[in-house]
């Protein structure tokens, strides 16, 4: 087993951002034919996940009503349970969380900022569609990880789910400001484009500055089945995608 704490930390960052280019059959690119290295691929996975609890931390604090309060402790404690659980992956390969995740501290850093909704509304979409979209990403690349480690991380990932208490919050919410439909749904789709990037930083790797490679053509058609489940999801809401 290597010990991570035995090596530089530039030895340590070298590993960590490695880059992992996707294998490719014919002109396309399958996801699950993605062979990403564990320990920079839960160390993106915790740096997300945990933006994410403290994204639904702040959503909290700003909820209209004491019913929107419980839920959304409900979905910050689901996240963190989930960010806990890659936490306890890292333990297992000896290597300290930070170093997994210094790597992608400044592009989850400008991730959270992208996603920064001008509004309480805004704000729980932003939520609700990063989630959706990432959970369903690592998903689909995990049969690329060896085998011993493929389980912990979809029990992780497919664990107990905030979408319910998600989607009942933008609902209520929908229902109750009509108007706010087309403004959430254009909300959405931009959203999309900003959790792309966070998957093309997974399959690519970071260029020298450290942002995500842009994606290729022929990389397209791997997240089409990603895209069609936000889409679905954004149909229960009543939104367009």
């Amino acid at each position: 087993m290597v010990k991570w704490f035995d090596r530089t930390p530039r030895d340590v960052t070298r590993q960590l951002l490695r880059q992992h280019r996707a294998p490719v059959l014919g002109d396309r690119v399958l996801l699950s034919d993605v062979r990403p290295a564990l320990v920079p691929f839960v160390g993106q996975a915790l740096a997300l996940e945990l933006a994410l609890v403290a994204k639904a931390g702040g959503v909290l604090e700003q909820a209209p009503s004491l019913e929107a309060r419980i839920a959304l402790a409900e979905v910050v404690r689901i996240h963190a349970s989930r960010a806990g659980a890659f936490a306890r992956i890292l333990d297992g390969e000896d290597v300290e969380a930070d170093a997994a995740l210094r790597p992608f501290t400044e592009s989850t850093r400008d991730f959270t900022r992208a996603i920064d909704g001008a509004d309480w509304y805004e704000q729980l979409l932003a939520i609700h569609v990063a989630s959706g979209l990432l959970e369903d990403f690592f998903v689909a690349i995990v049969p690329g990880l060896p085998e011993d480690d493929q389980d912990a991380m979809l029990r992780a990932l497919r664990g107990e789910s905030a979408h319910p208490h998600m989607v009942r919050l933008l609902l209520g919410a929908i229902e109750g400001t009509p108007r706010l439909s087309d403004r959430m749904a254009v909300w959405g789709r931009r959203l999309v484009g900003d959790v792309l990037l966070q998957m093309y930083l997974a399959v690519n790797g970071p260029d020298a500055t450290g942002r995500a490679v842009p994606s290729q053509a022929r990389l397209e058609p791997a997240f089409n089945d990603i895209v069609a489940s936000h889409t679905r999801r954004m149909d229960e809401l009543g939104l367009t995608a």
